[in-house]
């Protein structure tokens, strides 16, 4: 046994395929991207893996490299594909500040997301427009991208805070 047990989401079985692939430190993947471990314990096992061991290194990955990581959010089930991938509105849930205690994710709160009290609407209007309305994943497929909706500001932060926050969501619906 290694220090690498002591990395949430880190098992005996996991501990021995990060061992396979030559690490025995939580310092030897720490820069490892989630993807690399991912493909190598694919290699290792000569066959594809399930997909749920990409969630587990994003996961630890996200442990080993957050200043302070919180333990809610260290677990593998909030770093699968639908919270790493823009949600409606361009935001990668992962990245929140808020995901997961405030918000749970677009997809599993159906867009009634916490900070609406402010705004008065039952629903964020991004998520209604776009995944009830238009019926898609997300802006980034709407003919209409970007629309004035992307211009609604949080109330909580600044107006630099603002047009970041605005600038990334942009980025992340155009890739």
């Amino acid at each position: 046994m290694t220090e690498l047990i002591k990395i949430p989401n880190v098992g005996k079985k996991t501990e021995s395929v990060l061992k396979a692939m030559g690490y025995n430190f939580a310092e030897d993947i720490k820069n490892v991207s989630p993807e690399e471990l991912y493909r190598k314990n694919c290699e290792i096992n000569g066959e594809i893996v399930d997909r749920c061991m990409l969630y587990v290194y994003r996961a630890v990955h996200y442990y080993l490299n957050a200043e302070n990581p919180d333990s809610e959010k260290s677990k593998w089930q909030y770093w699968m594909d639908k919270y790493i991938e823009p949600a409606p509105c361009g935001a990668i849930c992962s990245n929140c500040k808020y995901f997961p205690i405030d918000c749970k994710g677009c997809e599993n709160i159906k867009g009634k997301v916490f900070w609406t009290r402010f705004t008065g609407d039952k629903v964020c209007k991004i998520y209604d427009c776009c995944v009830k309305n238009k019926k898609l994943k997300n802006c980034g497929k709407c003919g209409e991208f970007p629309c004035n909706l992307h211009n609604t500001k949080d109330p909580t932060v600044s107006e630099e805070q603002n047009t970041e926050d605005y600038n990334n969501k942009l980025k992340n619906l155009r890739k």
